[in-house]
């Protein structure tokens, strides 16, 4: 397959605490939770980069607006190619490879039971790097929380599990599986969904990764000499990206034209 570099990138939080607060007005209680709030904060730090990555994942880059300021993320693989695209070169030079909603006819569908199927579709049609059949087994979806993906897939889910075609009133069992639904929070998309095959995307070979050198770590507490402020501290050094992540994952901007 494809290489990819990732470079670790430190994100950091201080929170500084005059002299006279911390003798008058700061209870140890409140201590204990300004640890625990940089603790979450840096955790909402890396949800929101992790979801910036499928909203913005049939662009090659985007812009993150943090405290720090704007910043341009890229979010190419390690064919050179956004995370999402109907064209993704292969290795061995043959017939690209689509990992864009397909029926055959249109991209990006949205989402209800037949762009269920033409998910299954387009990740049935996968193959490996030398232009074998390598089709993948979608078993996950992904949208915003409390979405229309997210009601619509429940109610599809409903009857799939009841033996039902869903979508319809016949009695006839549907033809495609169940799967599981993770909503997420971050996401700012209420039509964009995505689906993924969890036996690959686990791995650190395929799908988005999560590479991390230090955790989330509250540094020792700094008083300065000056002024004599308390200062609170944490940080942590990751990476998020994808190398390969064409032969687990399929996603639609619910618009029948993103490829």
């Amino acid at each position: 397959m494809f290489d990819k570099t990732y470079t670790q990138e430190s994100i950091d939080i201080l929170v500084p605490i005059s002299y006279l607060a911390m003798k008058f007005a700061i209870k140890k209680r409140n201590l204990i939770n300004i640890v625990k709030s940089i603790n979450d904060a840096l955790n909402a730090k890396k949800e929101k980069l992790a979801a910036e990555r499928l909203v913005n994942g049939f662009t090659t880059a985007y812009t993150h607006y943090g405290v720090g300021g704007a910043r341009s993320i890229a979010t190419v693989g390690g064919d050179a190619l956004e995370a999402f695209k109907y064209n993704h070169t292969r290795e061995d030079g043959g017939t690209a490879i689509n990992n864009v909603v397909f029926d055959g006819t249109t991209y990006s569908l949205p989402f209800d039971y037949a762009a269920y199927k033409a998910a299954i579709r387009t990740a049935s049609l996968w193959v490996d790097p030398r232009g074998n059949p390598r089709p993948g087994n979608l078993d996950t979806l992904v949208c915003k929380k409390g979405s229309s993906v997210a009601f619509k897939a429940k109610e599809i889910l409903g009857a799939i599990k009841a033996g039902k075609i869903p979508e319809s009133m016949d009695n006839d069992g549907s033809g495609a599986p169940a799967f599981k639904i993770l909503e997420l929070d971050y996401l700012t998309s209420d039509v964009y969904w995505f689906m993924f095959d969890s036996k690959r995307a686990l791995t650190d070979m395929e799908g988005f990764q999560f590479i991390e050198s230090e955790p989330n770590n509250v540094d020792p507490v700094n008083i300065v000499f000056k002024n004599r402020e308390t200062q609170f501290a944490g940080h942590s050094l990751f990476q998020l990206g994808h190398n390969d992540v064409t032969r687990c994952w399929v996603a639609s901007a619910g618009d029948n034209a993103t490829t």
